[in-house]
């Protein structure tokens, strides 16, 4: 399942969020959150093939990243928090 971007809808406390330099996101099943980051998605396509996209028109938003998917962030502040199965 590829990644899936969307617009930043939940409400988080960005002055609890520590700014961010840089930072590779492992998939676990957990959504992350970000706000004036940029963002590159690693992912497998439906063939399993690598591919790589940048996330250029997407400083904040947020998704739910797969085991298998990595999202590699720069500046801004982001977050993650574990969902429930």
């Amino acid at each position: 399942m590829a990644f899936e971007e969307k617009p930043l809808s939940t409400t988080i406390d960005w002055e609890n969020v520590e700014k961010n330099r840089v930072r590779m996101i492992y998939g676990q099943g957990q959504a992350v959150y970000w706000r004036g980051c940029n963002v590159t998605v690693y992912e497998k396509d439906s063939e399993g093939n690598d591919q790589t996209r940048m996330l250029v028109s997407m400083p904040n938003g947020e998704g739910l990243i797969q085991p298998g998917d990595k999202l590699y962030v720069t500046h801004g502040q982001v977050t993650e928090k574990v969902t429930e199965s």
